[in-house]
């Protein structure tokens, strides 16, 4: 497996330590590999014409993410 290093500020890391405890995430390593599998789909979907919407239960739409 290619490994990859690289140099992340104090808050960048401050906030994937707290995504590794808030999504149950086994390392830093995972909230990246989460991430990057995320903006895959959205990037995908946006080629398609579609959108990534954040929704409330009923489906209202709250936020869209914009790439």
């Amino acid at each position: 497996m290619p490994r990859i290093n690289f140099d992340v500020s104090n808050d960048l890391d401050q906030v994937m330590t707290k995504l590794v405890k808030d999504t149950g995430s086994s390392s830093k390593s995972e909230v990246l590999r989460r991430a990057i599998a995320l903006m895959q789909i959205a990037a995908e979907e946006k080629q398609k014409g579609r959108k990534l919407v954040i929704t409330e239960q009923d489906r209202t739409p709250v936020v869209e993410i914009l790439l």
